[in-house]
């Protein structure tokens, strides 16, 4: 190397020209003419004289467009771009059993590293080459720039080296090494626009887009017309708008429609309407009141009576239907005291029935009981269920084969004599072929339905203040009904559900001031005495003051529905 150095000496001038102009071949990421650093040519005149770094303050020919779909990759794997290798590298360097250096010797060796890296990276294509290339130039003369105190030539020469090194670490998808490297050139200038361009990129590609944009914020500050900075702000600032809009959109969705607050702010604007119909109804009813009271005054003045004020005849108008309710209140819990009694001697009436049908078992004989509990004992002596397919000759009424001898036909077995007589059965209970009496069921329901509906559609009730209400339609009415004939005994058997739609008038002025639904689900046969009726709601609501009167007149009508049904079973029984 001191050969190298005389040499260097008796030559007037030798330049040593470094292409530093970088561009790649891959179209997706665009590398301006000069290279990485923005330097141009190198000169080294002589091993005394310092080396010039021309062109340093265009570092932004050099940048490069990023592909943010890029993923990170850990380099710390890599053996040669390892800072440890590098310190194992100084220690023997500076070790006391070799010489030190000459600064000037060192400033060659990082140049030609340079020389060679940017070599690697123009003609080769090689990332990883030019990448330790800059490593060995930086690892050069990093000692003599401890602690930032190095000279301007030093200096300028290290930043280009590391930022060199951080886009080939950059290209090498070794983002977080690019980070470092970065860093480690704004530790020595921490405006340098490169190296705050650098770190920006890869703080953006490690999902750091707070951090990228400070750097290029910083970088823009000191070089506002930098068109590489300017570009990647642009586009950083669109990538960071685009994620506040999409976590407000997130948020928007969160607490949309059917989310706490917007149920909280839907109840809310629920009761306000509420309240605000109610007012209105309020003042309607407050209207309709001095109307009728100008009314009573005007009536008064005719048959020569003094007047009377608002306050006096809403306080008259109060006090009567106070007493309209109170006798109403004492009407419907008499007419609940006459039902019930009636109920209690209904079910008096089936108790001596039930006690009947005991008193007609016991007349049976212990066999008899036995064959309608479903257990027969045959004539080999085995007992058999219910299920048993022997049957006697009196009970097996299945076809028998014609006679294909001629009977004589007599006047005694004239059809019409014999099935007149029997098909009255002496009583009229049972048809002709069941002379025994056990069971017959004849099907009644389409009588049943049709008097039903009429029973339903004659209720109506009168309340007090001249209020009437009354059943209007009935609907949606399903189920059967028959009548049975079991043990000579008559049963009358019913199923029937439906639903009545009412209405509650004014008596003189035929108004209707409300109306809704009633639900019959179980008019059954077995407890028609407590018979339930169900108020499904309001179709038209009453106002607030008829309100009280609405409820009332509707028990009252719900209690003569039970009413019309018993009629109707009474109808029943007459009728078969």
């Amino acid at each position: 190397m001191s050969s190298e150095v005389e040499a260097t000496t008796s030559m007037e001038v030798e330049q040593l020209v470094v292409d530093d102009t970088m561009k790649e071949d891959d179209p997706a990421t665009p590398v301006s003419a000069q290279d990485d650093d923005g330097q141009g040519d190198v000169e080294m005149k002589s091993a005394g004289e310092d080396i010039v770094d021309r062109n340093e303050t265009a570092p932004e020919d050099v940048n490069d467009t990023v592909d943010t779909s890029s993923t990170v990759s850990d380099d710390s794997s890599d053996p040669v771009l390892d800072d440890d290798d590098d310190d194992e590298e100084e220690e023997e360097e500076n070790s006391s059993d070799k010489p030190k250096e000459d600064p000037e010797i060192l400033l060659i060796k990082a140049s030609a590293c340079k020389e060679e890296g940017n070599k690697f990276f123009t003609e080769e294509k090689d990332f990883e080459k030019a990448s330790r290339a800059y490593r060995r130039g930086v690892n050069a003369i990093k000692n003599l720039n401890k602690a930032n105190t190095g000279d301007e030539q030093v200096k300028t020469l290290l930043l280009t080296l590391q930022t060199n090194l951080s886009m080939m670490q950059f290209k090498l998808e070794k983002y977080s090494q690019s980070q470092a490297v970065a860093s480690k050139a704004l530790e020595i200038d921490p405006h340098h626009v490169k190296a705050l361009y650098r770190r920006a990129a890869a703080r953006r590609k490690l999902g750091d887009p707070d951090g990228a944009m400070a750097d290029l914020k910083l970088a823009l500050s000191k070089e506002p017309n930098n068109a590489a900075c300017r570009k990647d702000f642009a586009l950083l600032k669109k990538e960071i708008d685009a994620a506040k809009k999409k976590q407000k959109t997130s948020m928007q969705k969160a607490f949309s429609k059917g989310g706490l607050y917007d149920d909280k702010e839907e109840e809310k604007k629920k009761q306000d309407e509420l309240a605000k119909q109610k007012k209105k109804e309020e003042e309607e009813a407050l209207k309709k009141r001095k109307q009728e009271w100008e009314d009573e005054c005007v009536k008064r003045m005719a048959k020569g009576e003094e007047a009377i004020t608002f306050d006096d005849w809403e306080k008259d108008r109060k006090e009567k239907l106070e007493k309209e309710r109170k006798d109403a209140e004492r009407k419907r819990k008499e007419e609940e005291k006459r039902l019930k009694e009636e109920r209690r001697k209904a079910r008096e009436a089936a108790k001596r029935d039930n006690d009947d049908d005991d008193d007609e078992l016991e007349s049976f004989t212990e066999k008899e009981l036995a064959e309608m509990r479903g257990y027969k004992k045959t004539k080999d002596g085995r007992i058999t269920s219910y299920f048993t397919r022997e049957q006697s000759h009196q009970i097996d009424i299945a076809p028998k084969p014609i006679c294909t001898t001629p009977q004589p036909i007599t006047p005694s077995s004239s059809a019409g004599e014999t099935n007149v007589e029997s098909e009255t059965g002496g009583r009229g209970k049972s048809s002709v072929w069941n002379h025994a009496g056990t069971w017959e069921e004849k099907d009644t329901t389409e009588w049943c339905r049709d008097q039903l509906k009429k029973r339903l559609k004659e209720t109506k009730v009168e309340a007090a203040g001249g209020h009437m209400g009354l059943v209007t339609e009935v609907k949606d009415m399903t189920g059967d009904a028959s009548v049975a004939i079991v043990s000579g005994k008559k049963r009358y058997i019913f199923d029937f559900h439906c639903k009545l739609k009412f209405k509650l008038k004014e008596a003189d002025t035929d108004d209707v001031l409300a109306s809704g639904t009633l639900r019959l689900p179980d008019i059954c046969s077995t407890h028609h005495e407590e018979l339930e009726v169900e108020f499904e709601g309001w179709k038209k609501k009453p106002s607030s003051d008829n309100e009280a009167m609405a409820n009332e007149t509707r028990q009252m009508l719900e209690s003569e529905v039970r009413e019309s049904v018993k009629l109707w079973v009474a109808d029943f029984n007459s009728h078969y």
